[in-house]
């Protein structure tokens, strides 16, 4: 006779019991569905947050574009976009303190606002993380053949196979393990910023006796704008440029003192990154005209390179750029594999998302369909007219799509905390005043914006934002998660 399922005896509770029954002493199993807890240290926090805004790449990428906008005052664009992000990064920290989540700003939004909020929160990310991914990985291909094959570096065929090969590397590095993607991330944020440093000053050397542009204290002052509408267009570049550095709150969840370390780690890496992004730029600035920086456009820093130091080294500025785009793409794989894994823990979107690899404790199935999704669209999008206009609207409108996503956080924090604020002036600052202040500033920002896009971008940006309603109401009735029914959360005095 075949017994039934449910009559089987289970040989795994059978030993169970049985140990149980011989030796008091349990040892308690991690759940296939918890990451790797205490696997990061601070300073591995710290170089994944610098590596997430990708300084080399963002310097090489946009620089061209805010000088674009705001001429010289491209420093005080950087310093003042500074502010905002600062506001948001304090409320990353205390949001972290309230609930230590892999989906950050999803759940923090969705737990103390709306669980709807929170969920389109978390579409509108997965969205611009895809299409930065998409950005970010044709310039590898061509960065590596200039260094490898320079005769190559303008085949599409050959930059888009080579910048495959590298993002499934780098995908299948992120699956090995949170430990090894972040030790990785330490040598090569340290030799990206060690040679961001060394241009840098050698710039300020260089060109001190006879620049090009005489250094001015007036860079830095938010009168060099000019007007209203040439700030607001410098700050959407600036909220670019700084993009990324939270994913140190998606990997809270595997620190160490994971209630404090993950926010600290975004504050310090936000000041590495002010100081890279300021030290670069006056170099820049004092040492090439408005019309080299215009011909060289996104392939700024090797000019820059070139221009501080005599061949071969001006090349460390190509290798900072690819080191910086390899960075970027591991910390956006990393982010979203995450925010993928918490959404199916909490069952709104479906709930293999949750399952976790038994040895390199990594969510496999989330990680998989990220560099699918991401492999896909990169070829499509270099062989494809179509959905290459497409990617290319999606990332116009990254600046957008942060300022929404990063300005909810500043405003969950606040309502979370809102019944204790008056404890002490630092919180009411750092807890509440700083972050809706950031939090509004963005929202007016991305809607002030968003018509300047063009009509054709900004209905792509709403679209694909909206189109997250789909998988939002299936999975809403499929599983009737209690994040949709739970009563919001707040801190009580």
């Amino acid at each position: 006779m075949v017994l039934s399922s449910s009559f089987r005896p289970d040989s795994r509770k059978v030993k169970a019991r049985l140990l149980k029954m011989s030796n008091p002493v349990q040892i308690k199993r991690i759940p296939t569905t918890s990451l790797q807890a205490n696997a990061l240290s601070l300073f591995d926090t710290i170089a994944l947050a610098i590596s997430g805004t990708a300084p080399s790449y963002t310097l090489n990428a946009t620089t061209a574009t805010l000088m674009a906008a705001v001429g010289l005052a491209a420093p005080a664009a950087i310093l003042l976009g500074a502010i905002p992000m600062f506001g948001i990064a304090f409320a990353f920290k205390h949001l972290n303190r309230w609930r230590t989540d892999a989906g950050a700003a999803y759940a923090w939004v969705g737990r103390s606002i709306n669980p709807y909020l929170g969920f389109l929160c978390a579409w509108t990310f997965l969205v611009l993380s895809t299409a930065f991914i998409v950005a970010a990985s044709l310039p590898v291909g061509v960065m590596t053949l200039s260094l490898i094959a320079p005769a190559y570096q303008e085949n599409v065929a050959w930059a888009t196979l080579i910048a495959a090969i590298w993002f499934v590397g780098v995908a299948i590095m992120t699956f090995l393990g949170v430990k090894l993607t972040a030790q990785v991330q330490r040598i090569r944020t340290a030799i990206e910023a060690i040679a961001l440093v060394v241009l840098s000053i050698g710039a300020l050397v260089k060109f001190s006796a006879n620049p090009v542009n005489p250094f001015s204290w007036s860079w830095f002052s938010p009168t060099a704008f000019g007007n209203g509408s040439t700030f607001m267009a410098g700050m959407l570049i600036a909220v670019f440029y700084y993009f990324g550095w939270d994913v140190s709150s998606n990997v809270a969840e595997e620190t160490q003192n994971s209630k404090d370390v993950p926010g600290n780690s975004g504050l310090m890496g936000m000041i590495g990154i002010v100081a890279l992004f300021l030290l670069v730029q006056v170099g820049l600035q004092m040492g090439l005209s408005a019309e080299m920086v215009e011909k060289n456009g996104a392939a700024l820093l090797p000019a820059f390179g070139d221009a501080v130091l005599p061949a071969p080294w001006g090349r460390i500025a190509l290798l900072a750029a690819l080191l910086s785009t390899v960075g970027t793409l591991e910390t956006q794989i990393t982010q979203s594999v995450r925010l993928l894994f918490s959404m199916g823990r909490d069952r709104v979107i479906h709930a293999k998302f949750e399952e976790i690899h038994p040895r390199f404790k990594t969510p496999w199935l989330a990680g998989w369909v990220v560099t699918g999704l991401g492999l896909g669209l990169m070829v499509l999008s270099s062989a494809s007219e179509s959905i290459g206009a497409l990617m290319e609207s999606l990332i116009s409108a990254i600046g957008v799509m942060v300022a929404f996503y990063y300005g909810l956080s500043g405003l969950a924090c606040a309502w979370y905390y809102r019944r204790t604020l008056g404890k002490s002036r630092k919180t009411l600052v750092t807890q509440g005043i700083w972050p809706v202040a950031s939090a509004v500033f963005l929202l007016i920002l991305a809607a002030m914006q968003l018509p300047q896009l063009g009509l054709t971008v900004a209905l792509y940006t709403v679209v694909s934002i909206a189109l997250g309603l789909i998988p939002m109401l299936y999975y809403r009735k499929r599983y009737n998660s209690s994040f949709y029914r739970s009563p919001a959360e707040y801190k009580r005095p």
